[in-house]
């Protein structure tokens, strides 16, 4: 209820009335309880403001790093495209083969930051709404092996083992979006190598239950990630600050970019991992994304 006081100001008032009874139960009148809300009222709008406020440069930060991200690619892709050409000598000898080593230096670098670009832009689209998903019908044993073969060179380099187990036989097909999917993997993969040390191995799982759906896992024997850290390594543009973490390059962006990614397709992403024991991340998608062969 809104009054005006003495004093001309209006106020809120939150009023309560309870009825006064006589000795034969009868109401002779009631009993009126009001307390000025007024303060609590305008905390009430200041927080509701201030969330709207914090929302909308939300949208604004993620609209803005969707739109830089999307104009930093097309230089890259220039700088990619012509230090390819020029290492790969198409248009005849550079003549000292140090140019051609700088000129795969500048590849490298510049595929590295397209990536990083590339993850940005995904999280930006994500945070603003507007990513759209693709159903396509995929074979997952074929998509497991393919991200494999991507990261393998690396694996080999650092001396670590890859296993897969699929129970292809069992393994309907999925449908989902081909590109996130395999995005989801080698975001997956690459960390699952990058932070696991020598001799140690890397676990690919994939299989389908009736009722928890599809459910893809990465184990590793890696570093792992102290339970208090979890939260933040996946949340959004947050890294772990360590020494132990820092000693790895990267932004940080994959688990936090494929967890929405799972999410997206409605499914639940989960991550469990000790240090120095290693981690172990497991993502369910719907059982209804089975596609049956029909009869």
């Amino acid at each position: 209820m809104e009054r005006t006081s003495v004093d001309g100001v209006r106020r809120d008032y939150q009023t309560s009335c309870l009825p006064q009874f006589d000795s034969s139960g009868q109401v002779i009148g009631c009993f009126v309880l009001s307390v000025d809300i007024t303060e609590h009222k305008r905390a009430e709008a200041a927080a509701l403001s201030a969330k709207n406020e914090a929302e909308k440069a939300n949208r604004t930060k993620s609209e803005f790093l969707a739109n830089m991200s999307h104009e930093l690619r097309t230089p890259l892709n220039a700088i990619n495209g012509f230090s390819e050409m020029i290492f790969a000598e198409t248009l005849g000898p550079i003549g000292n083969v140090e140019y051609q080593k700088y000129a795969s230096y500048i590849k490298e670098a510049g595929e590295h930051l397209l990536d990083l670009i590339n993850d940005i832009l995904d999280l930006s689209k994500i945070e603003a709404g507007s990513i759209e998903l693709v159903a396509e019908t995929i074979d997952l044993g074929d998509l497991v092996r393919a991200c494999v073969a991507m990261v393998r060179e690396r694996a080999d380099a650092e001396d670590v083992q890859i296993n897969v187990d699929i129970d292809e036989e069992l393994l309907p097909l999925l449908c989902a979006d081909r590109t996130r999917m395999k995005q989801i993997l080698l975001n997956l993969m690459s960390n699952a190598v990058k932070f696991t040390p020598t001799d140690g191995t890397v676990t690919v799982r994939a299989w389908y239950h009736i009722d928890r759906g599809f459910v893809l896992q990465v184990a590793d024997t890696g570093i792992g990630i102290a339970a208090h850290n979890i939260p933040k390594a996946l949340a959004r543009f947050e890294q772990i600050e360590s020494t132990l973490d820092r000693k790895y390059e990267g932004t940080g962006l994959g688990l936090p970019l494929s967890k929405s990614l799972v999410e997206q397709h409605g499914g639940h992403f989960d991550l469990h991992s000790q240090i120095g024991v290693g981690t172990v991340v497991t993502v369910s998608l719907p059982a209804d994304r089975a596609i049956r062969p029909s009869a």
